[in-house]
């Protein structure tokens, strides 16, 4: 399959979002409460429009799924999973570790994903098959074979507290270093180009994974659900690593 327009399109779509939030980014904003409890900025959606604009400038008869704008089913084989904002409150507050997340999926695969991180200036995007890239340098995971003296990166949002509070629990006793770095785009690139040696999720959505996993995975990582079987974006709660360490890590993502 040659997808050489949807990912010229993609990544000038993220780009172009990127500079639409930088744009917002430090400055005051009208901001809403979503149901969940977490907040949406005027920037969120701008970007959004962006994002939409551009890919159906070049694909007018695609299905889009936006985190904003929720799905638009056209019938395509071919349907773009966007977050326009990934890191709403990092963004909120001047921490500049935001990004966009775009993927293309065929027939309920996804072939090709980008996330970009405009204050960071990073670009990072794998197509199925083909290997992973950031800012246009092949990457790949670390070859990290224990979970001691490693850096696991760890959703700590709202919902499941819980459940996550028994994750970091497990773990107080090791030798491991956890990090919340409030965009799961970024901890799944952090994976990707081998900076971590994995990810653990415990509530999410597609458009937060969807570019994320395939970037991982091209990059040589793997990710499961919570069982250590192959993962689905119905699953909701995932571990990402290097490959190496995911039984290791798996013993603690059970502990909830």
């Amino acid at each position: 399959m040659n997808l050489s327009k949807e990912k010229r399109t993609a990544v000038i779509a993220a780009k172009l979002a990127g500079r639409v939030l930088l744009n917002y980014f430090g400055k005051k904003e009208k901001v809403y409460t979503k149901p969940n409890k977490s907040l949406v900025a005027s920037a969120d959606l701008k970007s959004n429009e962006s994002i939409i604009k551009t890919i159906k400038n070049a694909f007018h008869g695609h299905s889009v799924l936006s985190e904003e704008t929720g799905l638009e089913d056209n019938g395509s084989d071919f349907k773009w999973v966007i977050d326009p904002l990934d890191g709403t409150h990092n963004f909120l507050h001047g921490i500049p570790i935001f990004g966009i997340s775009i993927a293309l999926q065929h027939k309920g695969k996804v072939v090709f994903g980008v996330i970009h991180f405009p204050a960071l200036k990073i670009t990072a995007f794998a197509e199925s098959g083909k290997g992973a890239f950031l800012n246009g340098k092949r990457i790949r995971v670390s070859n990290k074979i224990s979970l001691d003296h490693s850096i696991v990166a760890f959703e700590f949002s709202y919902s499941n507290r819980k459940e996550k509070i028994n994750f970091l629990n497990g773990m107080i006793d090791k030798t491991i270093d956890i990090r919340d770095f409030g965009a799961a785009t970024y901890n799944l690139m952090l994976v990707a180009c081998g900076k971590c040696e994995g990810f653990v999720v415990l509530s999410t959505k597609e458009w937060d994974i969807a570019a994320g996993f395939l970037i991982v995975e091209e990059a040589g990582g793997k990710i499961t659900d919570l069982e250590g079987d192959k993962w689905s974006f119905s699953s909701g709660k995932y571990v990402a690593s290097n490959g190496l360490v995911q039984k290791e890590l798996l013993k603690y993502a059970r502990n909830i």
